[in-house]
């Protein structure tokens, strides 16, 4: 399940979590967010304890969407020990999103 993360907790959620966060960077516009959202949300299940799994509305978080330098959507960063270490433009189907989750963990 997709956490919702604000502004005001993103360093919280993101920065202080102890497991690595795919943090999927969405808008409400964006049609291409939603099937991103939907394979997040179905991974999250899968890596349940081992990877935490927010969403980022852009709209509601500009700080955080220019610490970044999120400029399209869905953009999807994966954070390790604070810092951002895999950045992934666009859609992507399941199979790439695990590819890039497990050579995170495996790091």
């Amino acid at each position: 399940m997709l956490t919702e993360v604000t502004e005001q907790n993103f360093d919280e959620e993101v920065l202080n979590s102890d497991l690595p966060v795919f943090a999927c960077f969405t808008a409400s516009w964006c049609s291409s967010c939603f099937p991103t959202c939907f394979v997040a949300d179905e991974l999250s299940g899968e890596y349940n304890g081992k990877i935490k799994f927010v969403r980022v509305d852009m709209e509601e978080s500009p700080g955080v969407i220019e610490r970044y330098r999120v400029t399209a959507v869905p953009t999807i960063l994966i954070f390790k020990n604070s810092q951002p270490v895999k950045k992934i433009l666009g859609f992507q189907e399941s199979a790439s999103l695990k590819s890039a989750l497990d050579s995170v963990r495996a790091e």
